[in-house]
């Protein structure tokens, strides 16, 4: 139940494209680790990347505030085939 509400935000989060192998494994000395693979674009820039899996961090302990370790994986991500994707992944060239 909580891996999938973590997939749900994660997916929801812009500039995160895809969202794999989400886990939520107690640990002995109490609290959650939590890990995920996030898709990003081939264009997108370290640092962004740097900047969202940030942005993801802070998503997952706000909605699992017991997760002591959160370790996130970025891939690149092939093309979403979901009938709603992201704003982001369109671009929209205005007539200057």
């Amino acid at each position: 139940m909580q891996a999938a509400a973590i997939q749900e935000v994660l997916l929801a989060t812009a500039g995160i494209q895809t969202v794999e192998s989400v886990g939520v494994h107690p640990l002995a000395a109490g609290g959650l680790l939590v890990t995920a693979r996030l898709g990003f674009g081939p264009s997108t820039p370290n640092g962004e990347v740097v900047a969202l899996l940030e942005v993801a961090r802070t998503e997952i302990r706000a909605i699992a505030p017991e997760a002591s370790a959160v370790v996130l994986e970025p891939v690149v991500a092939g093309p979403r085939d979901d009938a709603n994707p992201p704003t982001d992944v369109f671009v929209i060239r205005g007539a200057n």
